[in-house]
């Protein structure tokens, strides 16, 4: 199901913060390209992602997302030995619960659909 925006009103909020690493545009931009890629699946109104270093654990890596989208909200969370690594975690953990949900969904209509050609109610009567 393709949604109906304009580039304004697509753009989700992006919330990023970080904890035992600097700030850097790479890290902006990488997730900013992987949340529009999700963009593709549901309709995201904000996202907070958290990116932690970790000095005295292993894996030392550390990604928190919430998405926030009509609906139930999306979460997830990875660690890995590298930080890009556990994004991308994330990232598709965030996408199976995404489809998931979406297939659902379609499941549901499909079936609605199905029992009314039929000529069956589409619920069941004791």
């Amino acid at each position: 199901m393709k949604l109906n925006y304009t580039d304004s009103e697509k753009k989700a909020k992006i919330a990023l913060s970080y904890r035992g690493l600097r700030r850097g545009t790479l890290w902006d931009t990488l997730v900013t390209t992987q949340i529009g890629r999700l963009q593709q699946l549901a309709s995201i109104l904000s996202a907070r992602i958290t990116l932690e270093r970790r000095s005295h654990s292993h894996p030392a890596s550390r990604v928190l997302a919430l998405l926030e989208v009509p609906g139930p909200d999306y979460h997830a969370e990875a660690t890995d030995y590298t930080l890009r690594a556990a994004l991308l975690k994330v990232i598709e953990n965030l996408r199976k619960q995404m489809q998931s949900r979406k297939n659902r969904q379609i499941n549901r209509r499909k079936n609605k659909t199905r029992l009314g050609f039929m000529g069956r109610p589409s619920f069941s009567m004791p």
